[in-house]
């Protein structure tokens, strides 16, 4: 496990260092107004998720599944691609198809022509469909444990597409040029990682196109991807419903500074999704093995560990949201409209965040019912709830909604995965106040000393950087040392965390 949670960190290191490193930039050469087009983009990808239809889960959890047999292992790629390659297809039509209609009769687009944002939807729509593919290869390569391969795969597709498109709109600064080497690099890649996981599969490189669909495979595995389907739909919604209703209701521009809050929030899930990639294939051998106890002794021992280094990036987003935007785009102006989005989109993504390794106690066992259950019952309230909040508080209002919603499901689906699965007794003392109101005390203590940024500092953008990593080390270790027993700290440091 060691190697795979190192592959897994430098992995999503470089999702969080790419985000950094580019948005300024695609902002510099292509101006604000195109990136606010770029964040649109994002959002009907985010939507097209969808069309996975839990498959990429299913496969990532039957490859990890230590009671199947390398023959069924086949059969049950076969027929997942087979699907996977219709999805594809359908996807690819629907955002062709809709992309006119999208681009006169949705966004508020101020300058920008119609027919030009139809072609950029048209370009993507190729370059989702593909994305779609890279992401189930990649499913099936983490199922196999080959996580530091996948990881590769992913800085590569990410240096690709993210990176050297900063070369390509230096000498064409035109966002049709970003759409299309975007597209072209996942083209690339996910034939690439396709060729990958077939070589581990059948010890031959070799990638065919051909339709094999089995019944009984869908029969047997139906009901947890049917599950994972319903989950992404649900939580595809919930997580962009946001995004469409300011889209709608308020200028483009409104969308880019809520994007720009919630690229930098998504730091903190990006940060925990190493810990959770390397664990859920353990989970899944525990319980699948029958042994209850052991994993949950193993969730404890994690999710410890995982709460306080959300805490700490959390509080340190909220004490310092003007300073990390201006640092990042190096544009005071972008600052002073953005950062007061940053504090309420950090608690959200906080809130996902520490769902991530319970959902994995769910996952494990094939159950799915229970984020069903939470997210319908959420759309009861987001769906309309949006629409009213964006259209008469504008984005503010959809992110507090946003926010609210996320704290009440985290806090009900802990209650309700321990009382199922983990079976851990005064849970409340346990899970909520010794490993999630303690963590949070102790972090927004140490980060407000932190907040007062002496005047020397706050004129600097490097001196302010080296000022806020200071509170976020100085805040993860004191927290660290003050709830995890120093045993318990050399276990982990050496990744003994079984």
């Amino acid at each position: 496990m060691k190697k795979n949670i190192i592959a897994n960190i430098i992995g999503r290191f470089w999702s969080i260092l790419s985000n950094f490193l580019f948005i300024p930039i695609y902002i510099n050469y292509l101006g604000f107004e195109s990136y606010s087009i770029i964040s649109f983009t994002l959002v009907i990808s985010g939507l097209m998720a969808i069309l996975d239809a839990g498959l990429t889960a299913t496969l990532s959890r039957e490859f990890a599944r230590i009671d199947n047999s390398y023959k069924e292992k086949i059969r049950i790629f076969k027929t997942l691609e087979s699907t996977y390659f219709i999805i594809i297809g359908l996807s690819i039509l629907l955002v062709f198809s809709l992309s006119g209609i999208i681009a006169n009769n949705w966004l508020n687009l101020g300058s920008f022509n119609p027919n030009r944002v139809s072609f950029f939807l048209k370009i993507i729509s190729f370059d989702i469909g593909f994305q779609l593919l890279l992401r189930f290869y990649m499913g099936g390569l983490l199922g196999l444990e080959k996580q530091i391969k996948a990881n590769i795969y992913q800085v590569g597709w990410g240096v690709m597409r993210n990176g050297f498109v900063v070369v390509v709109i230096w000498i064409l600064p035109s966002l049709e040029m970003f759409f299309l080497w975007q597209t072209l690099s996942t083209i690339f890649f996910s034939v690439l990682i396709g060729l990958s996981l077939k070589k581990e599969l059948t010890d031959q490189y070799k990638f065919n196109i051909q339709l094999k669909i089995e019944r009984t495979v869908f029969k047997r595995i139906w009901s947890f991807a049917g599950g994972m389907l319903l989950i992404s739909l649900v939580a595809s919604l919930n997580t962009q419903m946001d995004k469409l209703a300011i889209s709608k209701f308020l200028p483009l521009e409104d969308l880019g500074y809520y994007t720009l809050a919630v690229s930098l929030s998504m730091g903190i899930v990006v940060i925990v999704n190493p810990i959770s990639t390397a664990t859920l294939p353990r989970f899944t051998a525990l319980y699948s093995l029958g042994k209850k106890k052991e994993a949950s002794i193993l969730f404890q021992k994690i999710n410890l560990f995982v709460v306080v280094l959300i805490f700490t990036l959390m509080v340190n987003m909220l004490f310092f949201a003007k300073q990390l935007i201006w640092i990042w785009t190096g544009k005071m102006e972008l600052a002073e409209q953005a950062y007061i989005y940053l504090p309420i989109i950090a608690i959200s993504f906080a809130m996902m965040a520490l769902q991530i390794i319970p959902y994995n106690i769910a996952i494990a066992n094939g159950y799915t019912k229970l984020n069903n259950a939470l997210g319908l019952t959420s759309l009861f309230v987001t769906i309309p709830g949006y629409w009213i909040a964006t259209k008469h508080f504008g984005a503010i209002g959809a992110a507090y909604l946003f926010c609210s919603i996320q704290t009440i499901t985290t806090l009900i689906y802990i209650y309700l995965i321990n009382k199922k699965f983990l079976k851990i007794r005064k849970c409340i003392n346990l899970l909520y106040v010794k490993q999630m109101l303690f963590p949070l005390i102790i972090s927004l203590s140490i980060a407000f000393v932190f907040s007062f940024i002496p005047n020397w500092i706050g004129i600097n953008r490097i001196y302010v950087f080296f000022w806020i990593g200071i509170s976020v080390f100085i805040t993860f270790i004191l927290t660290i040392l003050l709830l995890i027993p120093f045993y318990e700290i050399k276990k982990i440091a050496r990744f003994r965390i079984n």
